[in-house]
């Protein structure tokens, strides 16, 4: 295994984290309500380049980080993308099935992920699953995220070729 494969995904995560705090923050680009879920999008998109242990620890360094910058209860997004990267190692073998199985697994991961982050902040007290609209807050990042799959997958792609043809520091 590549420690610059690890810094890489590191990095895309640090990336999506900014994104999604800045540009798909709270009163910014949020269509129809919700924005797309472009960390766990990032996270399983890094899956099948690196191996399932460094995706774990990939995954909830990406959790923490989200739960330090958001002012929610510490752990809940780690747990959260820390399940999701689980998800996504225990299927990262089955990526070169073709498009459809990835849209699927981007879509199935991102929704599975909201509806853990749903019932974890329920147990925790945050209410999550009493507000109005928590259908919409589960499906319509899925959607988005299946909107990204491809212009993020792409940029992935050629990051990570670029460093295996030595191009990337």
């Amino acid at each position: 295994m590549s420690r610059s494969r690890v810094v890489i995904s590191l990095v895309a995560i640090l990336v999506a984290i900014v994104l999604q705090t800045t540009v798909f923050g709270v009163g910014r680009i949020e269509p129809l309500g919700v924005a797309p879920a472009l960390v766990t999008l990032v996270l399983i998109g890094v899956a099948p380049r690196v191996e399932s242990e460094y995706l774990l620890l990939i995954g909830f360094t990406a959790g923490i980080l989200m739960d330090l910058i958001g002012s929610g209860t510490l752990g809940l997004w780690a747990m959260t993308l820390t399940f999701v990267a689980y998800g996504a190692g225990r299927l990262q073998h089955r990526f070169s099935d073709g498009a459809a199985y990835i849209a699927g697994t981007v879509f199935g991961l991102t929704v599975l992920g909201q509806v853990i982050f749903v019932l974890l902040g329920t147990l925790f007290g945050q209410g999550t699953i009493s507000e109005p609209g928590v259908i919409s807050k589960i499906l319509l990042p899925g959607l988005w995220n299946l909107v990204l799959t491809v212009p993020v997958f792409w940029v992935l792609d050629k990051t990570f070729r670029a460093r295996e043809s030595g191009w990337a520091v």
